[in-house]
């Protein structure tokens, strides 16, 4: 059974878009009676979704060894003709790269929806968010080209509805911008991927081959072949080509991340974006900018890799240190933990330049780790401004004695993401230090003080926010005198999911972090001669 196709990508694109369907036939004044049901049936649906991946990730589910899989090879792997005339197929697989972005995937689309069980119009939202963790889920799982550009793009429409429907005041301008932003550089990510497509060798393209263009978009075929001319000593498509496409594929991937310059767009969505949308922008969205680094121009143009190596690693490096600044002079929370993400995604970037196996294991374990206390992020931003009616740091102080459950939640989401021992980012981070110290070595003090910037603006948000107010504390103004509320039943159910992910793959992070590691040593053993 084809599971990935019919269950992981299929059940949730297909019963999603079947509800919005169903919901545009459907008199307006029936919608409001059936946001139980709707909620309910998308609910069901991500569970599945989780209890699927789950089964795959312990053995229970396919007896899949996650720890043997090797460099271009993969598992639960299917292909279908489609488009026969251009080599286009539907290719689905999973290998230690995408199966823990697959999983993290599953298991952030449940704990949204009852983060946000009570969002207004849930009859539109929940079904919203399936479809955006179903597209989220092809990205990850497509090895043909074609393919994975067609979700990389179908995730952009219900990210974009999501902000401009449950966004806030410049909720138009944020989703807008969040579009043309992402789709102009997707843009000159596919004349990478068409220009890599025509320079192929036709023989190389195989029973994939198209009847018209004697090429093929299947990704597998054409990582064996540029791995075939790598271990020859020849470089794939020539130096200079290579070099050029490299940028081109790198483009897309950095403004997707994002990295700085290219970040201005990521602010805005976050501010204006619900925060259904935020978690899943946070937690796995961005995830797919570092996701396509490692698929396709690292796997095909080793050699552009060592030669911009120092140019990415500028990239992280003002990336990390430049988004921890910003934080510091931000008043609005939620823009504060925006920037934050800027800030983590460089450490990915310095995994990367450190072209140690070490750094790139720290690299996919941050995509992983920071999947997970991202959201817890963004919910606790959430309930910030869904209770106070404010997002501005200090709008209400003494936090902790009136609403402990968000104060709580606060001081663990903002140990976890500034790398407290013991949580998941903190594993992350120390092997990231440790690789670039190896490559870089007196370079690391950049990391160190964006660490340590880190620390300073967690710990003055909390300050402001938990602590201070005295005996009496200072309510919000917005609240007008209403009794100060904490968070309801759904939202501290998430965020004590949340929270037990967070410990559990910081005490345990071998639960992830041994495939990813053993992935690292194939792709150095096939890219860069060995460790």
């Amino acid at each position: 059974m084809d599971v990935i196709s019919i269950v992981l990508v299929g059940l949730p694109v297909v019963v999603s878009l079947m509800l919005l369907g169903l919901l545009g036939l459907m008199p307006a004044s029936l919608r409001r009676d059936t946001t139980s049901a709707m909620r309910l049936v998308t609910f069901v649906v991500s569970l599945i979704l989780f209890v699927v991946t789950t089964g795959l990730a312990v053995g229970y589910l396919g007896d899949i060894d996650w720890l043997t899989i090797g460099f271009n090879e993969y598992v639960l792997e299917f292909q279908y003709p489609w488009i026969e005339s251009l080599g286009v197929t539907w290719h689905v697989g999973l290998d230690a790269l995408s199966f823990p972005m697959v999983w993290l995937t599953a298991f952030l689309m449940p704990v949204t929806q009852i983060a946000t069980w009570n969002e207004k119009k849930g009859a539109v939202y929940h079904p919203l968010l399936l479809l955006m963790g179903g597209t989220l889920i092809g990205v990850f799982v497509s090895l043909d080209l074609f393919m994975f550009y067609i979700f990389w793009e179908l995730t952009l429409i219900p990210m974009f509805f999501l902000i401009l429907k449950w966004g806030g005041k410049e909720r138009r301008y944020a989703a807008q911008k969040f579009f043309i932003y992402t789709f102009t550089a997707s843009v000159v990510m596919l004349l990478g991927l068409i220009t890599v497509y025509f320079l192929q060798d036709p023989a190389s393209a195989g029973d994939a081959a198209g009847d018209f263009t004697g090429r093929s978009f299947d990704l597998v075929a054409m990582t064996s072949a540029a791995n075939a001319v790598h271990a020859d000593g020849g470089i794939f498509l020539g130096k200079t080509m290579q070099s050029v496409l490299f940028v081109m594929l790198m483009l897309g991937f950095l403004v997707k991340l994002p990295a700085a310059p290219f970040h201005t767009w990521l602010p805005d969505a976050h501010v204006q974006a619900p925060t259904g949308g935020s978690m899943l922008l946070a937690g796995v969205m961005l995830k797919m900018g570092a996701y396509g680094m490692f698929r396709i121009p690292i796997a095909l143009f080793p050699h552009a890799v060592e030669t911009f190596q120092f140019a990415i690693m500028i990239f992280g490096f003002v990336s990390l240190v430049y988004g921890a600044i910003v934080c510091l002079g931000q008043t609005n929370l939620k823009k504060m933990v925006a920037y934050s993400s800027v800030s983590h995604m460089g450490v990915i970037l310095l995994g990367i330049a450190s072209q140690q196996p070490i750094g790139y294991a720290a690299a996919l374990f941050m995509m992983f780790a920071h999947g997970i206390i991202s959201p817890m992020l963004f919910a606790v931003c959430g309930a910030f401004k869904h209770h106070y009616h404010s997002m501005e740091i200090g709008a209400m102080r003494g936090m902790a004695k009136h609403s402990p459950w968000i104060a709580t939640s606060m001081m663990f989401g903002w140990m976890a993401s500034l790398g407290l021992p013991l949580l998941a980012g903190f594993v992350a981070e120390f092997l990231l230090l440790v690789a670039y110290w190896a490559t870089f070595g007196w370079w690391i003090l950049g990391p160190g003080l964006a660490l340590a910037i880190t620390a300073a603006y967690y710990l003055w948000s909390m300050q402001r926010t938990i602590f201070e107010g005295g005996e009496e504390t200072q309510p919000p103004a917005t609240l007008e005198g209403k009794p100060i509320p904490d968070l309801d039943q759904s939202e501290k159910v998430a965020m004590l999911i949340l929270a037990v992910a967070t410990i559990v793959f910081g005490i345990f992070p071998f639960l992830a972090l041994d495939m990813m590691d053993a992935y690292t040593q194939t792709i150095f053993a096939a890219l860069f001669g060995g460790a």
